[in-house]
C-alpha cells in the first residue's frame, strides 16, 4: 500500500465498522450516507487486499487480517486525536509542571524576587533558573528545554538575538553611577570625571559597552566583572565607580553601604526582554508563565 496516494479518512471507516459490525449503523456513527460507506469499505479492501469483514447472522464478522489491524489502529487514532485536540486550560492551583528559565543575573535580580512570591502559592509548580549560555539557545527553546529567555539582548555584534523569536520587552533600564558612601566624586554627579577608575560588568566578556560604541568617550576601567553579584562588595570598599541598571544598583544600595546618583550623561536604557518559541504561543501554561515573568518585572521597584 502506498501512504502517499491512501485516503486516511478510510480508517475513521474502519474504526466504525469495529465497533458497529454494520455498514448502516457505521454509516450513521460517521455522519455519512450508505452508499459513501459501503465505497470507503470497498476501497478499503482493495488497498489492505483482504475482505476484512465478511458477513454472517450475527452481521459483519472481521477476518484475522482485520483482527491484526484493530489494536494498532485504535491506538493511532486515539493518539492523533490527542495530538489534534487543544491543551486544556492551565490551572495554576491543581497544575504540577515545571518550568525552566535561561535568565542573565540582572534579569533575575528584576524577575525573580516577585516571581517565586507568586509560584510558592501553587504547591504543585517548580521553577528552575539556568545561567544564560554564550551562545543564544535556540535549539533548546524548541525543543522545549527552555520555556524562557531573559536578558539585555542586541547590544553589541554576536549578541543578536536569532530572527524568529517570540519576544517581549519586560522593562527599560537607565543607568545610575553607583559608588561608596560619601564618594567625592558623586557629590557633583554632573561634573563626573571619566578618567576615574571604575568597574564595568559585562556578561559577555567584552572590553567596552555600548556608551563606548556609540560615543566614542572612553571610561578608565580597571575591572571587568562577568556577573554583578560581586560588584557591591567591590564598590563598597573601594573608591572605583560603576554605571549599573537602576533596578541592580538600588537593590545593592539596600544592603550595602553604597550612594547612587543619575548619570550625568544623556544614554539609551537596557531594554530587558523575554523571549520564546513560536510553538509555545499558544499553550495555556507558557501563556500563563509569561503572563507573570511580565507582572514580576512591572512590580519591580523603582
Amino acid at each position: 500500500m502506498n501512504m502517499a496516494t491512501f485516503d486516511l479518512n478510510l480508517l475513521r471507516v474502519l474504526d466504525a465498522l469495529f465497533i458497529e459490525r454494520s455498514v448502516g449503523r457505521a454509516a450513521a456513527r460517521l455522519r455519512l450516507s450508505q452508499p459513501a460507506t459501503s465505497n470507503a469499505l470497498a476501497r478499503l479492501r482493495e488497498a489492505l487486499g483482504d475482505p476484512l469483514f465478511v458477513r454472517s447472522r450475527d452481521g459483519m464478522v472481521p477476518t484475522p487480517r482485520a483482527l491484526e489491524l484493530r489494536g494498532p489502529l485504535t491506538l493511532a487514532l486515539r493518539q492523533l486525536q490527542e495530538a489534534l485536540t487543544p491543551p486544556p486550560t492551565f490551572a495554576p492551583e491543581t497544575a504540577k509542571h515545571t518550568f525552566v528559565i535561561a535568565a542573565s543575573d540582572h534579569a533575575q535580580m528584576v524577575v525573580l524576587p516577585r516571581l517565586v512570591q507568586d509560584f510558592v502559592r501553587y504547591a504543585g509548580l517548580r521553577l528552575r533558573v539556568v545561567p544564560l549560555p554564550r551562545d543564544f539557545p535556540t535549539a533548546e527553546l524548541e525543543a522545549g528545554e527552555l520555556d524562557l529567555v531573559i536578558g539585555v539582548f542586541d547590544l553589541a555584534p554576536g549578541d543578536r538575538a536569532p530572527r524568529g523569536l517570540r519576544r517581549q520587552v519586560l522593562v527599560h533600564e537607565r543607568f545610575v553611577m553607583v559608588g561608596r558612601r560619601k564618594h567625592p566624586a558623586l557629590r557633583h554627579p554632573e561634573r563626573l570625571d571619566l578618567s576615574l577608575p571604575q568597574l564595568h560588568v559585562s556578561p559577555r566578556g567584552g572590553t567596552e559597552g555600548k556608551f563606548e560604541r556609540k560615543t566614542k568617550l572612553r571610561r578608565n576601567i580597571v575591572l571587568f566583572m562577568p556577573h554583578y553579584l560581586v560588584a557591591p562588595w567591590v564598590l563598597s570598599s573601594t573608591d572605583l565607580l560603576a554605571a549599573l541598571p537602576e533596578r541592580v544598583a538600588h537593590r545593592f544600595a539596600e544592603v550595602f553601604p553604597l550612594e547612587v546618583v543619575p548619570v550625568p550623561m544623556a544614554h539609551e536604557p537596557l531594554r530587558i526582554q523575554q523571549l520564546w518559541h513560536p510553538n509555545r504561543q499558544h499553550h495555556p501554561a507558557h501563556r500563563w508563565l509569561r503572563e507573570q515573568v511580565h507582572a514580576a518585572a512591572q512590580a519591580s521597584v523603582r
